[in-house]
């Protein structure tokens, strides 16, 4: 192939990239007005539901000497709140969904503080319910509104983007089904670039379209052509010249460029970067978020608070099920396990009884009696189908409010809401090797990570890799967050046994 035809082909090739760059703005704009529209509807569904034909908060406007009709008050606050977020570049960033829902519950509390101050001053004014009332709900309304808005523009054809995923093969197995599976990203993976020609693309990513990294010019050209708009880049050396090559080509070719750095079992939450000016240098710092005695305190807080309202909430639920254990065998209501704490301290924890009253000498018979089965067991210290389960046991298990006990354990300060798993301390020293020194740094939890992410199903060995990310890269928000994945996790049984 002569020059003059590579450079008619080049050209042609940054024609489509152009004709396809018009397209993708219109997609980018027509999303954001799709999503500020959601937020419209969202606020617009709290003032119907919430605050129209009540006393609420307003403010009333004066001309001429006279005062016009009072205004909500949450007309300006929404107004505000809607511009603030598409001035920041709200509506038009590619984010995880949690990341976005924790952007907007802090927009959410600043936009509420006037509305809430004028509620205190005129206290014996106003119905205090509705208007608060109306936050909470938009703490949950917009995010689901937006998420639906999402989908909506994603059956259309908008919201998802073309994507290319440049990493190694092994490395582009554990991303593609996360980065695929977010539809709050949008990432539609079309193509994958591997860094070497020998390397062998996986045979469930054999679907996607291939190229290589080594050919930086080429690969970004045809992938802008085809209206590829998004990179990520997930590789071990990021400072190799071919892949600083492809990264300049991508932005030439006016794609976005993202990057997965390798930090494996390092505290990602309370990592913060920094630059130097006029260097390319990047400063990673790593803090222990629970190591600072606000967070320490935030977070005990938030324990006494919680149970003590889950316990007067599930009260009545308390004495029904003890009725149910005491007609089945009547044995006792509750069973406690020692179990490890913060410290190393050994604690009772509590338990609604859900085995036969003898489950202890029957498991102690299983070891010469039946092998196999007791092996089974120790694997995960669980059995799929035990026959010593009660039937009321049986139920209380797939819905996990056998643990409902342990709220007294979190309003004693030996457990918390959320956190690692409470584990025999023999299996503390036999499962977590040098990690039993940060599961000694905190409360074990009611629930936790690995109850959100597969409970029964997950092996040891990933539950304490999961015991371990929690503590390393504890948040406020994260408890939030796995405390409303548990409550759809125990509503819908998944992996419970």
């Amino acid at each position: 192939m002569n020059e003059g035809t590579t450079a008619t082909n080049s050209s042609a090739v940054r024609y489509g990239i152009a004709t396809k760059t018009s397209r993708r703005n219109f997609r980018y704009w027509f999303a954001i007005a799709v999503l500020l529209f959601a937020d419209i509807a969202a606020l617009g569904s709290a003032e119907l539901l919430f605050r129209t034909g009540r006393d609420v908060p307003s403010i009333a406007f004066y001309g001429n000497g006279q005062a016009a009709a009072p205004i909500d008050l949450f007309y300006i606050l929404a107004g505000l709140f809607l511009i603030v977020r598409l001035l920041s570049g709200d509506y038009g960033k590619r984010q995880s969904f949690w990341d976005g829902a924790r952007a907007t519950t802090v927009s959410l509390i600043v936009a509420s503080i006037p509305d809430i101050l004028v509620l205190v001053a005129g206290w014996n004014r106003y119905a205090a319910l509705w208007p608060i009332g109306c936050w909470i709900y938009l703490l949950f309304a917009i995010p689901s509104f937006r998420q639906l808005a999402r989908f909506a523009l994603s059956k259309a054809g908008i919201w998802q983007i073309p994507t290319a995923l440049v990493a190694k093969g092994n490395i582009a197995l554990d991303l593609y089904p996360a980065l695929s599976s977010t539809l709050a990203l949008g990432f539609d993976i079309q193509w994958l670039v591997l860094e070497q020609y020998d390397y062998e693309v996986p045979e469930s990513l054999s679907h996607l379209k291939v190229a290589y990294l080594p050919d930086p010019e080429d690969v970004a050209l045809k992938m802008g052509a085809s209206g590829c708009v998004q990179a990520v880049i997930a590789t071990d050396d990021i400072q190799a010249p071919a892949v600083s090559d492809m990264i300049q080509r991508l932005m030439e070719a006016n794609m976005g460029v993202a990057f997965v750095p390798s930090l494996r079992r390092l505290p990602l939450a309370g990592m913060t970067s920094g630059y130097f000016l006029g260097r390319n240098i990047l400063l990673f710092q790593m803090r222990d978020n629970l190591r600072a005695l606000r967070h320490r305190f935030a977070k005990r807080a938030f324990d006494i608070v919680g149970s003590i309202g889950f316990l007067i909430m599930f009260s009545p639920l308390f004495l029904v099920i003890a009725i149910a254990i005491k007609r089945n065998d009547g044995g006792s209501v509750f069973y406690s396990q020692r179990r490890t704490g913060r410290r190393g301290k050994q604690f009772q924890c509590m338990k609604f009884r859900t085995m036969e009253q003898d489950a202890d000498e029957r498991l102690e018979r299983w070891r010469k009696e039946k092998p196999e089965l007791y092996s089974e067991f120790l694997l995960s210290y669980k059995l799929k189908d035990d026959p010593r389960i009660t039937g009321p046991g049986r139920w209380l298990r797939k819905t996990s409010l056998d643990e409902l006990p342990q709220l007294i354990n979190v309003l004693r300060g030996e457990m918390s809401l959320v956190g690692p798993r409470p584990i025999p301390e023999q299996q503390l020293r036999e499962q977590y090797g040098v990690a039993a020194e940060l599961y000694v740094r905190v409360r074990p939890g009611l629930t936790g990570l690995w109850q959100v992410s597969g409970r029964n199903e997950t092996t040891l060995a990933e539950r304490v890799t999961l015991d371990e990310w929690y503590i390393l890269n504890w948040t406020f928000w994260n408890d939030i967050v796995i405390l409303i994945q548990t409550a759809w996790i125990v509503f819908s049984g998944h992996g419970a046994y």
